[in-house]
């Protein structure tokens, strides 16, 4: 299953001034956060989760604070189920919102008890640019040839894992670059591992 995160901060913003308007300024939202319309979908999202029947093995998050947020969420209904935060699987950066925190601030916040934070480096970046994240714009657009490279090594890790049912909560470019499809906030696709694909 892949689920994207639900509503942020940064998508009200883009509802209002879309990227690609010509007075389109980055409001340097970083890392940023879930608005009550999308903690309320996340939980809505639980129980279409729970309606698939299925009894997950695993859950990997983004380690960006909106998917953090809405794995939380979504998945309080299987709460034997461990949390990896993957920076594999974490949004193609455009934009502000797009920079993310240190380990030692995330586990502050989401704690250690669920949440398993042994893929990201214990000081410093574990894939944002740069560090710390700047205070004002633009942010760097990451390569498009780097960001498919990112998710082909996300994609062998996942077929290398033993578990059978996996849950991703990540982002609509992730979503979009592995089955190709555009996913609203708190949709999810239901695939298969070999159905996926870096592009």
């Amino acid at each position: 299953v892949l689920l994207r995160h639900g509503r942020t901060e940064m998508n009200e913003y883009l509802a209002r001034t879309p990227h690609d308007a010509p007075d389109f300024k980055d409001p340097m939202l970083i890392d940023t956060r879930l608005t009550q319309l999308g903690e309320r979908q996340a939980q809505a999202a639980a129980s279409n989760l729970q309606r698939l029947d299925v009894d997950f093995d695993l859950i990997v998050s983004s380690p960006l604070t909106r998917a953090l947020e809405t794995a939380r969420l979504a998945f309080e209904p299987f709460p034997a189920v461990s949390i990896i935060a993957h920076p594999l699987c974490r949004e193609r950066q455009w934009h502000g919102s797009d920079l993310g925190r240190e380990r030692r601030v995330l586990e502050e916040e989401f704690g250690t008890q669920r949440f398993d934070w042994s893929l990201l480096p214990e000081q410093g970046s574990w894939g944002y640019w740069p560090h710390p994240p700047p205070a004002k714009g633009p942010v760097p657009e990451e390569a498009e040839q780097a960001f498919v490279n990112r998710l082909g090594e996300f994609v062998e890790w996942l077929r290398h894992r033993p578990e059978k049912d996996i849950a991703v909560v990540t982002h609509w470019g992730v979503i979009f670059g592995l089955a190709g499809r555009t996913v609203r906030n708190c949709e999810f696709v239901v695939t298969d591992t070999d159905q996926l694909w870096a592009g």
